[in-house]
């Protein structure tokens, strides 16, 4: 289901920092189930004033909440939480993600060491007139990947992720729409600054991702 070769031949652009985007990483033959059976249960609300250490007061309530759902945290839980709810094609690429394949390959895009990392994967759902300001993550977030999961996403309607040159929301090196054909992945430094421009009030849709990260130890 997911091509780890891909993964792991690719070589990611290192201008402005190393960031990549990827075509059909998941079959083709499954994109449109895994978009239309997208998990809709088992969320927690999240808001600007849930992160540390003083939220992010230049947000308004609604421009910073989204939902979450967490399926692994290797940080906070014991093991992968209860996916039995999942779509079978869902619980087969949840499997693949918790592989030594999976994070082989990462370690080959990325050049990097992460055996000593810990995973998290998290289904996240962000409603209308959502947007997420420049950053760059916080240091601990070491490498990140996303996959999207809208189908028919109306590229009008925004929710793109953008790779930016520094921390002004028009510096767009590269857009990308949360359509289920494409996934992007970065590596944190203190260059690598990306949003999401805001999700239209218009829009029909949430915008629907998979997260994985790959976490540095805690110092």
């Amino acid at each position: 289901m997911l091509n780890l070769s891909a993964i792991s031949n690719a070589t990611m652009q290192s201008i402005p920092y190393k960031w990549i985007v990827f075509e059909n990483l998941l079959d083709t033959s499954v994109q449109s189930e895994l978009a239309n059976s997208f998990a809709t249960t088992n969320y927690k609300e999240y808001h600007a004033r849930d992160f540390e250490p003083d939220g992010y007061p230049e947000y308004t309530y609604d421009d910073y909440r989204f939902f979450a759902r967490c399926i692994l945290d290797e940080s906070k839980y014991k093991g992968i939480q209860d996916i039995s709810d999942l779509s079978l094609n869902w619980q087969k690429l949840i499997e693949e993600l918790l592989t030594p394949d999976y994070r082989e390959a990462m370690e080959h895009l990325t050049n990097l060491d992460l055996k000593n990392h810990s995973l998290t994967i998290y289904l996240t759902r962000h409603d209308l007139g959502f947007w997420n300001r420049p950053h760059t993550d916080i240091p601990r977030k070491h490498v990140t990947q996303l996959f999207y999961f809208n189908e028919g996403w109306n590229l009008e309607w925004g929710g793109h992720f953008r790779v930016l040159k520094d921390n002004q929301t028009t510096s767009v090196v590269k857009e990308v729409p949360p359509l289920p054909q494409y996934s992007v992945a970065i590596v944190r430094c203190d260059r690598s600054w990306h949003m999401v421009s805001p999700i239209s009030l218009n829009a029909t849709q949430h915008r629907l991702h998979l997260q994985t990260c790959f976490w540095l130890p805690e110092s």
